[in-house]
């Protein structure tokens, strides 16, 4: 083929045509006009298709476009790229003698629905889903093969999505997973519809199938490849675009993640253990990136299991999770981080120590994990998990000047926000937990003290009802009733997406006896409205008398 301009220049001088130009789109016009009513012309479209592919594998779809129109002598632009692909007639004989890979015919028919997908790609990449719909549409009833087809079911799903009607891209989701149960893409959109959707049981399920399908598709070996893939046609943005998934660990982490955030804990917990195992055996450190931007940083993925170990009352196998966190971080946190920094630090400098700030919370929440495992296990003194929740306390309170420092500095950008949001969780469970340490060992103004400055910063009924106990054995009954009825007649806000997993508030985490506080509340509730009906007859006896 003519792999150049000068070619095409030389093959038009042996026709006896001079040409003065350079550009691609000249020189076949003057190829067509020199050669195309000779006895070349089924070999001139044959070279023709050629230079079809590798302009649309660089998706140049104008140049397509004016091709083909030079294909047909025409000399005004068509209605659209779809009008002159469908209507496009090339002379193309088939010589039987040779022995080719694909017939003229399957690559023209190849190359039409695969310059029809990419437009309509185009139109979804500038939002016109409406448009983008209609070329789609077009493509169905085009010759294809199967798993394009699914591509096209998928891409018609996405712009329905997109247009606020995620029921008809869950039914075109299915479509293509019918057509090519390999079309992974379809699988991963569907979970993403369902996570819009609130449907955290198909979202899992969808997740499920796709983290299957994609491991089963990398362990076939493909032993032959086919020389016109259709990857190679549609050029590596455009199939990119239409076939993106993220890759198996992330895929397997944010099924571990979606499990547990929605109390599947059993599946969450061997979900992360797979995880776990899988960056263990690419020899990835625990201080690793990750797998890309998407991909949590490693010790939070470690955290997230230990938490899930956590729920599924794995307490021994949390503890060692979580110590290979406070083992790996423990060279990394510096023994005094600047607080009074100076107002010319560079970015550079920032970057660090936010970096650092991020080893002392994973440090932080990894202590405060191991406090509540141990809780659970009942065989360490009360003084473990008060050294492991005031140590946590004490180290993130020390950082408030400098995330202030930072806010003043770096102004209130996201890895700002998200490091603000993760401080006060930590340190409202860290305060949480010395509260109740402080209220096992009869310490109650200093229960009272941490429990209210953990509401303050982690508001729930269950730090209500800790608030109540403390109140009640304060004698401040009234406090301690009201305590206990706010906490029964309103329930917790959903968890909040912003804070991060490990550090969700879970009410039956550190487990209470509330049983008999209940038994002396509801007593002097009642005793309370005896007292009150009891004085009222009295007045209401003392008015008849007088």
């Amino acid at each position: 083929i003519f792999s150049n301009a000068s070619e095409i220049e030389e093959t038009l001088e042996a026709a006896g045509s001079q040409v003065s130009c350079s550009d691609p789109v000249q020189l076949w016009e003057a190829v067509l006009q020199t050669l195309g009513s000779s006895v070349y012309v089924p070999y001139v479209h044959t070279l023709l298709l050629i230079q079809w592919m590798l302009w649309l594998m660089q998706c140049q779809l104008e140049r397509v476009l004016t091709l083909l129109m030079q294909t047909d002598h025409k000399r005004s632009a068509p209605v659209n790229l779809q009008t002159e692909t469908r209507n496009l007639a090339l002379s193309m004989e088939e010589d039987s003698s040779l022995m080719v890979a694909m017939t003229a015919k399957d690559l023209k028919d190849l190359l039409h629905i695969c310059t029809v997908i990419c437009q309509g790609v185009k139109q979804m990449k500038m939002e016109k889903y409406s448009e983008a719909l209609d070329i789609f549409q077009e493509a169905k009833g085009l010759p294809r093969p199967r798993s394009l087809l699914a591509h096209i079911h998928t891409l018609t799903g996405q712009s329905f999505a997109k247009l606020g009607q995620p029921h008809c891209a869950l039914h075109f989701y299915r479509k293509a997973v019918e057509v090519d149960c390999a079309c992974h893409s379809a699988l991963y959109q569907s979970a993403l519809v369902f996570r819009q959707l609130g449907n955290p049981k198909a979202e899992m399920e969808a997740l499920h199938l796709l983290y299957s399908a994609v491991q089963l598709h990398s362990d076939k070996s493909s032993s032959s490849a086919s020389l016109v893939s259709l990857a190679t046609l549609l050029g590596g943005e455009q199939m990119t675009f239409i076939s993106r998934v993220p890759s198996p660990s992330l895929i397997l982490h944010t099924l571990a993640h979606t499990c547990v955030f929605n109390g599947s804990i059993s599946d969450g917990v061997e979900c992360y253990l797979d995880l776990l195992a899988s960056l263990q055996s690419d020899g990835k450190d625990l201080i690793h990136t990750g797998e890309g931007a998407s991909f949590p940083r490693i010790p939070v993925v470690y955290l997230e299991a230990g938490f899930a170990l956590l729920k599924a009352k794995r307490y021994s196998d949390a503890l060692v999770v979580c110590e290979e966190v406070i083992t790996s971080t423990l060279d990394f946190i510096p023994e005094r981080l600047l607080l009074d920094a100076d107002e010319k630090q560079n970015v550079a400098d920032s970057d660090v120590v936010l970096e650092h700030v991020d080893f002392v919370l994973w440090a932080g929440a990894a202590h405060l994990l191991q406090a509540q495992a141990h809780w659970k296990l009942k065989d360490t003194k009360e003084a473990t998990f008060d050294v492991c929740t005031c140590f946590i306390y004490h180290y993130l309170h020390g950082f408030i000047k400098l995330l202030d420092w930072k806010q003043i500095h770096l102004g209130n950008t996201e890895a700002m926000v998200e490091r603000m949001v993760t401080l006060e969780a930590a340190k409202g469970q860290a305060l949480a937990g010395r509260g109740l340490c402080f209220l096992e060992r009869g310490e109650l103004k200093e229960a009272l003290r941490d429990l209210h400055l953990s509401f303050q910063m982690t508001p729930g009924s269950h730090i209500k009802m800790l608030l109540s106990e403390v109140l009640w054995r304060l004698v401040r009954r009234e406090e301690a009733s009201a305590h206990w009825r706010e906490a029964h007649s309103t329930s917790d806000a959903p968890k909040s997406v912003n804070v991060l997993l490990y550090l969700q508030l879970w009410p039956d985490d550190t487990a209470f006896d509330f049983s008999e506080l209940k038994k002396k509340i509801v007593e002097y509730i009642q005793a309370k409205k005896t007292y009150a009906l009891s004085k009222t007859l009295v007045c209401y006896l003392w008015r008849l008398y007088l």
